[in-house]
């Protein structure tokens, strides 16, 4: 095992050197090297689950999302190997996690887009109130199925703590900290998000730029003076604009920036298209815990209407396009050569790396210079942990201990994997990119009402999808602010109920 699991690193540093080998620069100048290991000493800390607990065999089962990007279907298990860093890693991860605790650990596939959320959630909460025993726990689509916590179906985390019977432990750097406070209500936490849930990572919201245009566009600034501006907290929406509003190319003489054209930005507008990210980066939240510790809706402030015109003006000036639905994007597109900015997640680097364009990323701006940091969310497609409520005591600990010893092992083989060789190694054409995914990962930041904003409080978390010059964003606002609110105070209720 321990051969195998060196050949696979070996194969992997030799795919990273190759990579950059085709661009002819040395990987050690242009990736910056994967620095978390070393600096936070992932290898050193120890997680608390017993070095003798042995379930004797059991098998442990996970519903997951088929016929989805892969990660939905491998982040929890990777049966096989398929020369792929990261999906090999997740391999050898489960093979130590199995070998330690005696046991097997399965995953369940259904059918897990968007199209298919309603079925996928009914299978899971059909399992659990008729308790057939055919699930554990699960890895879910965030937006959708946070609202079955109403219903009862997940186990509360905070009772299989290390203090409470089970082996989560909730301060321990593998946990998404800001999740579990953000979720923690009436003393449950229903599910969470840990180094196991890759898929957030890969969500993560930013900005890829074609640095061969910029540089034609703006000779004298070239793309380095954009890396800076992150690097001196200038980069910012109006900034943005600038450059958009001086990018257009008008190829087919039409008069309007519409498909073919050259353009600065792209939106998908009233689609997902990385929108609901300008609610974090323009230093908004949807919801805040009060002094009790109860989530208020603060979306809706002074701030709101400014911060909405700057998005909107972004996307409304000659550079910018919005396209109405994903069947009419047309040519105009990132990889085509023809498109400045676009706003997506971390994981697109997938697609740019599999195209010519010389390209970069960068942080989705910030409001203005005043705002402290920029800031950013990872897509509600995004998985979530949870474990079933109809399981026995001593089954939920023992899953409880699968999940720990997953995500500490996922924190240290499974994320300097991703971090290091494929985000700063094959999808980075120079160092700053490098240095730029660290920026946009260390500022990702998560709120209740963003979770149970799809299924259960309605369009708050679409504000921003909806950018057409002749909407009333003011109307909107006034029309659904009382609903949102009650929205928010049926959804307390029914944790509280459950709870």
């Amino acid at each position: 095992m321990k051969f195998l699991r060196i050949l696979s690193l070996f194969l992997a540093l030799l795919m990273l050197v190759s990579a950059f080998a085709a661009c002819g620069k040395d990987p050690a100048e242009t990736t910056g090297g994967d620095k978390k290991p070393t600096e936070n000493g992932r290898d050193e800390i120890a997680d608390t689950v017993p070095l003798d607990l042995n379930y004797s065999g059991e098998t442990v089962t996970f519903l997951v999302r088929g016929n989805a990007e892969e990660i939905y279907k491998y982040e929890l298990a990777c049966e096989k190997l398929l020369n792929d860093p990261l999906y090999d890693a997740i391999h050898y991860r489960n093979i130590d996690v199995e070998t330690r605790l005696g046991l097997k650990i399965r995953t369940v596939e259904q059918p897990g887009t968007w199209e298919d959320q309603t079925a996928w959630c009914n299978t899971l909460s059909t399992s659990v109130l008729t308790n057939t025993g055919d699930f554990d726990g699960a890895a879910f689509y965030l937006s959708t199925g946070a609202g079955l916590a109403k219903d009862g179906i997940y186990y509360n985390l905070f009772s299989l703590t290390k203090d409470e019977g089970g082996y989560l432990d909730f301060e321990k750097p593998w946990w998404n900290q800001s999740m579990t406070d953000e979720l923690g209500i009436f003393g449950t936490l229903f599910f969470a998000g840990s180094s196991l849930t890759v898929s957030q990572a890969q969500n993560t919201s930013c900005v890829f730029f074609n640095r061969d245009l910029f540089n034609e566009k703006y000779p004298d600034d070239r793309d380095v003076a954009l890396y800076q501006l992150v690097r001196d907290g200038k980069w910012t929406i109006d900034k943005m604009t600038d450059y958009v509003a001086n990018c257009w190319d008008d190829l087919n003489s039409n008069g309007v920036a519409d498909s073919g054209d050259v353009v600065g930005i792209r939106s998908l507008g009233n689609a997902w298209g990385g929108m609901d990210a300008w609610i974090y980066a323009m230093g908004l939240d949807i919801t805040k815990n009060n002094a009790y510790g109860e989530p208020e809706l603060v979306l809706v402030n002074g701030k709101t209407i400014p911060a909405y015109e700057k998005v909107r003006a972004l996307f409304n000036n000659e550079g910018g396009l919005i396209i109405a639905s994903a069947a009419e994007l047309g040519e105009t597109d990132m990889p085509n050569g023809n498109l400045l900015f676009i706003p997506h997640v971390v994981n697109y680097g997938k697609s740019m790396k599999e195209s010519t364009v010389n390209y970069g990323v960068l942080p989705v701006p910030k409001y203005d210079e005043e705002q402290e940091t920029y800031r950013t969310c990872f897509g509600n497609i995004a998985s979530a942990l949870a474990v079933c409520s109809n399981l026995s005591d001593s089954r939920a600990a023992m899953v409880s201990a699968v999940l720990e010893v997953l995500s500490a092992e996922s924190y240290k083989q499974v994320i300097p994997v991703y971090y290091g060789t494929v985000l700063k190694g094959h999808y980075s054409r120079e160092q700053a990119d490098a240095e730029m995914y660290d920026r946009i990962l260390d500022t990702a930041v998560f709120s209740f009402g963003f979770a149970y904003s799809t299924s259960s409080l309605g369009s708050i978390s679409g504000i921003f999808r909806r950018l057409q010059l002749d909407y009333d964003i003011q109307n909107y606002i006034d029309s659904n602010k009382d609903v949102w609110e009650q929205k928010l105070t049926d959804l307390l209720l029914a944790l509280e109920e459950v709870a």
